[in-house]
Order: C-alpha cells, then structure tokens, then sequence
C-alpha cells in the first residue's frame, strides 16, 4: 500500500484529506467513511422533521406519488402544484430548500399524454416559478438548514408555510383558469420555450381557437426543417398527432 501519510483520527487506506473537504463540519476523529455516514444521516434527519413539518402544517397539500411534491384542489380542471426542492451538495454543509410552485391545468396535460407518445417528458405542472421570484425580492430564495440537533429548524421551515401561505396560493388561484394559462404560454411566463411548443397549442384548442393552434403547430414543425435530433423527432410525433387531432 505504501507510505500514508499520518494522520490522526483517520484509518489507513484513507487519504489525507482536510476538515476543510466537509465544510462546517470539524472532521478530526473517526474514519472518513464513518464521518460521510453521519452526515448523510444528519442531512436526512433534517429532511425529514422539515417534511413532516411542511406536511401536518400545510394539510390542504395532498402528497402524490413523486416524492416532495404536493397538489391542492383550485377551480375544476386545475390543481395547486408544489415542489421541495431539496439542496444537499452545498459547500458549507447545510440543507437548502427552494421550494417550486405551479398550477396544472388537468385538460392541457390530459390532452398532451394522449398526444405525444413521449409522454413521460412532460412535467405534471403546466406552469411553474421559484417561490421566491412571487415574493416582494423576486429572486431567488433558499431556505437553510444546519444538520445540528440543536438547530431550531421549525422557526425556518415556518418561513416556507408563510411564503407558500401568503404568495404561493394567491398565485395559484390567480393562474387557475385556461384563459390565465394561455396568456402566460404566449408571453414565456412562468415556463420555457420546449415546453411552450407543445403547451400553447393545445391551450388555443381548447379554447377553440382552432386556426390559431394549427398555424401555431405548422409554423413550429417548419422551424424544425433540416433537424434531425432527437427533440425535433418528438416534436414532429407530436405536431402529426396534433394535426390529426384537429
């Protein structure tokens, strides 16, 4: 095995590497392993009291079946979407929330699974925004948490409840109608481009604006002209579909 360096605290076979590879974390006793163990462990206890949390405080948040995301019931045909967007990997050993907020309209998502046999590419919400660009700041806002025992996390996840509370649900109920939607398809808002192609058209049919959905799509599937890669396939099994559908 060679020479390793000495180092105290750490078995042989480990690298000589710093407290400072940890962050805030003081890393002087125990095996490396045994240390990446028991901070692992730590960031998912904090995980988990900030879940539970969010959770019995939030009860109008119906779970779903993908993890750290919830719905609520808004007007009929559109669900109140959030996300927990949950930062692991940060340099000072903290746990980052962002939370994701967003409105479904279930007859534009209906209509894109039956469409597209790509189906599984499409995210569930229609439209989505960090929770912080619908606060006074507008930026973007992380919430953190130090996987400590005496950390008081509760007073921070209380922050999120009231962010989602006081922005994200006026937010939601104010995008819940097909004419909100649309409008925000056509002006970039609250999505992005590869997802606007296949949302805005379906959103102008179902607000029977038939010439306009099919023009839409037809001048899409031309742009596409000479491209052979794998979103221009999708897009032209889509843009076919469409068209047939009409």
């Amino acid at each position: 095995m060679g020479n390793v360096p000495s180092v105290p605290g750490f078995s042989p076979g480990f690298p000589a590497w710093g407290p400072q590879r940890f962050g805030y974390l003081n890393i002087e006793n125990g095996t490396i392993f045994g240390k990446i163990l028991y901070i692992m462990s730590d960031r998912g206890l904090v995980i988990t009291k900030i879940v539970k949390y969010l959770e019995s405080e939030l009860p109008f948040l119906a779970a779903t079946t993908t993890k750290y995301v919830y719905t609520c019931a808004l007007a009929p045909n559109f669900a109140g979407w959030v996300g927990l967007n949950l930062i692991q990997n940060r340099n000072d050993g903290r746990v980052g929330v962002n939370s994701i907020i967003g409105v479904v309209s279930k007859q534009i998502e209906a209509l894109l699974e039956r469409l597209s046999p790509f189906d599984q590419a499409f995210p569930k919400p229609t439209i989505t925004t960090s929770l912080g660009y619908l606060m006074p700041e507008k930026r973007y806002q992380e919430w953190l948490f130090v996987p400590q025992m005496n950390f008081d996390y509760i007073s921070e996840a209380k922050k999120i409840k009231q962010a989602i509370e006081l922005y994200g649900l006026p937010f939601m109920n104010a995008n819940a109608s097909l004419e909100a939607i649309t409008e925000d398809l056509e002006h970039l808002r609250f999505s992005f481009r590869e997802s606007v192609v296949y949302r805005l058209p379906v959103a102008y049919l179902l607000g029977d604006k038939t010439e306009l959905a099919m023009e839409y799509v037809k001048r899409q599937l031309e742009i596409l002209n000479g491209r052979q890669d794998d979103a221009a396939a999708k897009y032209r099994a889509f843009g076919d579909a469409f068209l047939k559908e009409v």
